[in-house]
């Protein structure tokens, strides 16, 4: 099985795409994707190449541009990478599929069809070192409902909210998942949530037992005697390099709610999470109500942030709770691993003594600096370095910024927009603490409508400052459960400072 990726340089004549498209056939063929799969991706690299030569580079100019080939867990990812010109994907507009054959359109047509042959698309805009496009394929897996009969796929009854659970105690034991048994925990997490949870990966046994061969997922379980699994928790990350992964996939069949399993597999998890050199973990509980968080709370883990209306309302847990009434919340949690000296923090002086309250709750020092008001532009590149990513099943994004440009507020006013003209809802938007000009610039995102949401240490780009954005999303806050304590004081914060309240 192909592993490594592979980069072509490639000039930007129109004449090379052959030549690209048979490597991409290739290497798509090899990974196990299906001839129809196969033509899809091909149509999605002809058009973005297209676009690359025709208009990132002067009619003539004499550049290249790179073709990366990077197979991933779930199937293949083709990045497209140039230093030409600038391309904003909101300046193309929507593409109106014709009713009328002799008026058939022609702006929006290639984006169009690359989002149409594709699983995902992404657009990043990286400063100096130019842009890329990223278009993601998946391979097809079974789902568990294609290896069992409904009747087998019964879903648990809802859990005991009052937590009085049976006295009669169970034997089990906890110890690191084998990948043979990624099958029954995805029939176990079928039962608990249907086809509602977040991390699909874990509907499809296969896909999900090469995430736990790969080590981007770390899995726990509770087994009975006979090793039936009945329990399951586990760390995920995209990137074996990141130094956090979230802690989640949590589910206990209902025989065994009750029985301290779920406590002593997250134990188990920070153990595992400590050989694999994280530097912490982090989690999100719903807060419709509140024994998720009390779970993470005894093993450890403090409150750092709560994201404003993460969930869609129709992201029900069939068996497990009742129909959401608006958009969910969530709870941050964060547990250190590891409290390395020396690192500096350059916190908005408004928001600085909420921070610093946070990380002293979570256990971290830091070293708190102001941020000079009105920090030097000079040598500073004029375009951002930012990252947009969208969930289409939850509408919502994030924007990041990995580097600071001349014109970041505006940059990310034009992202903003562009969002909310798609009718994203909800958008959070992650700053580098580490940082000065965070600090610095932190009080102008807030005027484009950010409001405070929390902090993330040790996250992509370090210690992470979130503000999050509502886009005509109304919040009542009085259906907000949290845990007493840190939660209720982060809560009533960010409460304080979000501009939808009237």
């Amino acid at each position: 099985m192909l592993t490594q990726p592979s980069t072509l340089t490639v000039p930007n004549d129109i004449s090379y795409l052959p030549a690209i498209q048979a490597y991409t056939r290739e290497i798509a063929e090899k990974l196990g994707f299906q001839k129809m799969d196969v033509q899809m991706m091909l149509l999605a690299l002809e058009e973005a190449i297209v676009n690359i030569v025709k208009h990132a580079f002067e009619p003539s100019e004499k550049a290249t541009y790179q073709v990366i080939l990077e197979p991933i867990s779930a199937g293949l990812k083709i990045i497209l990478k140039d230093k030409g010109l600038p391309y904003a994907p909101s300046l193309v507009p929507e593409y109106g599929v014709p009713t009328d054959l002799d008026n058939i359109p022609g702006a929006g047509l290639g984006l169009y069809l690359m989002k149409k042959s594709v699983d995902e698309l992404d657009f990043y805009n990286l400063g100096r070192e130019g842009k890329e496009l990223h278009l993601i394929k998946y391979l097809h897996y079974k789902s568990i409902e294609d290896y069992h009969k409904k009747s087998e796929l019964e879903l648990f009854p809802a859990p005991d909210t009052a937590e009085s659970y049976a006295v009669e105690k169970k034997r089990f034991t906890v110890r690191l998942m084998k990948p043979s048994e990624a099958h029954a925990v995805s029939k176990l997490f079928y039962r608990a949530y249907g086809y509602t949870y977040s991390i699909d990966t874990i509907y499809y046994p296969e896909r999900f037992s090469r995430l736990y061969e790969e080590r981007k997922v770390i899995s726990v379980v509770t087994v009975t005697d006979d090793d039936e699994v009945v329990g399951h928790v586990a760390i995920v990350r995209d990137d074996l390099e990141e130094k956090v992964a979230e802690a989640g996939m949590a589910a206990v069949q209902p025989d065994f709610r009750g029985q301290g399993c779920q406590n002593i597999m997250i134990g188990k998890l920070v153990e595992e999470a400590r050989k694999a050199g994280l530097m912490g973990i982090f989690s999100k509980a719903t807060t419709n109500h509140i024994y998720a968080q009390k779970a993470g709370l005894k093993v450890g883990f403090k409150r750092c942030a709560i994201a404003i209306g993460a969930i869609p309302a129709d992201r029900t847990y069939k068996g497990i709770q009742e129909a959401l009434t608006q958009r969910e919340s969530v709870a941050y949690g964060f547990l250190p691993i590891e409290n390395p000296p020396g690192i500096a923090l350059f916190p908005p002086e408004h928001h600085a003594s909420f921070i610093r309250k946070v990380y002293q709750d979570i256990g971290l020092d830091r070293i708190f600096k102001a941020s000079e008001g009105a920090l030097s532009t000079e040598g500073m590149e004029e375009r951002t370095s930012v990252s947009v990513s969208v969930l289409p099943g939850y509408n919502k994004a994030t924007i990041e910024i990995h580097r600071y440009g001349k014109n970041s507020v505006s940059d990310v006013r034009a992202i903003l927009k562009e969002l909310c003209i798609k009718k994203i809802d909800e958008i959070l938007l992650h700053l580098c603490l580490e940082d000065p000009y965070t600090g610095a610039l932190c009080s102008r995102f807030e005027e484009l409508g950010f409001f405070m949401a929390g902090v993330l240490p040790f996250y992509h780009i370090g210690d992470t400052l979130i503000l999050q954005y509502l886009n005509n999303v109304h919040i009542d806050y009085s259906k907000i459960q949290v845990a007493p304590g840190a939660a209720q004081e982060i809560l009533d914060y960010v409460r304080s400072h979000d501009p939808n309240i009237v």
